[in-house]
């Protein structure tokens, strides 16, 4: 899956976009078995329009329009199907937290003049604190962060893998000729993303434990789902996503002269 989604991201356009819209159909499947068993059809056949929809759009950089149509969707499906406020939440936010990260990490792999760029950095960070975090955690151990969610994560794993990610944020300074003096903000940068990716990985485990499901799918053979291989870069792509979106240049000098 890395090598591929690193092929598909490299290539960009077309490419990347028929990777999104693979990885939604797939999510919105995900979801649709979490988090309403009895009503799956109806509940994937809502995603799913909300998540292609918003993918489409996004592929023509119309982030807009691609987050009014999502939307549309997921409180469609809301409001028809769901009788209680809790069940309307957990159909729209569930259908809108499926589709709008990939969305949105299409936008910033299209986004000029530092698409590619932005893209290498959330896979360098967010997959550097990851494989970090689990070491870190195995080989320290110590107190948990969350038992009752994933008895498996500590805080020394944190630790580590929020390390590693500014560690891997710097590198990326480099590797775009990034001003020295800017260099160092890449690490507040790479410690920020790797820690909402962790976070993101932790929020995953929330949302299986209140289904009471231990994976979101078995479509990877030994891995899960989807949705459990790629959930700290969701979560991660997201905080780009708004930071970009709200302060269009606010980072463009620490792309430097890019690759």
């Amino acid at each position: 899956m890395a090598i591929g989604g690193v092929v598909a991201a490299w290539q960009g356009g077309p490419w990347l976009a028929a990777a999104c819209a693979a990885a939604v159909v797939v999510m919105s499947y995900e979801w649709a078995r979490m988090s309403e068993p009895d009503a799956a059809m109806a509940a994937f056949a809502f995603a799913v329009a909300g998540s292609l929809g918003a993918v489409l759009f996004s592929s023509w950089q119309r982030l807009d329009l691609s987050a009014a149509w999502l939307a549309a969707c997921a409180l469609t499906s809301a409001i028809t199907r769901r009788r209680s406020l809790m069940g309307a939440l957990e159909t729209a936010g569930g259908a809108i937290y499926v589709g709008l990260s990939p969305a949105v990490f299409l936008w910033l792999r299209d986004r000029a003049p530092e698409g590619l760029e932005t893209i290498l950095a959330l896979f360098a960070i967010v997959w550097a604190a990851d494989i970090f975090a689990y070491f870190g955690g195995k080989i320290i151990g110590g107190p948990k962060v969350a038992e009752g969610l994933s008895p498996r994560k500590t805080w020394s794993g944190i630790v580590v893998g929020v390390f590693a990610g500014a560690i891997a944020g710097y590198g990326c300074g480099i590797l775009f000729h990034t001003d020295a003096g800017l260099r160092t903000a890449w690490l507040g940068v790479g410690a920020l993303l790797a820690f909402t990716g962790l976070m993101g990985d932790l929020f995953e485990s929330f949302l299986k434990r209140r289904f009471g499901v231990k994976d979101a799918s078995r479509i990877i053979p030994g891995h899960g789902g989807v949705m459990d291989r790629i959930d700290g870069l969701m979560a991660a792509t997201l905080l780009v996503g708004a930071a970009l979106v709200f302060g269009p240049r606010a980072t463009s000098l620490l792309f430097g002269t890019g690759l």
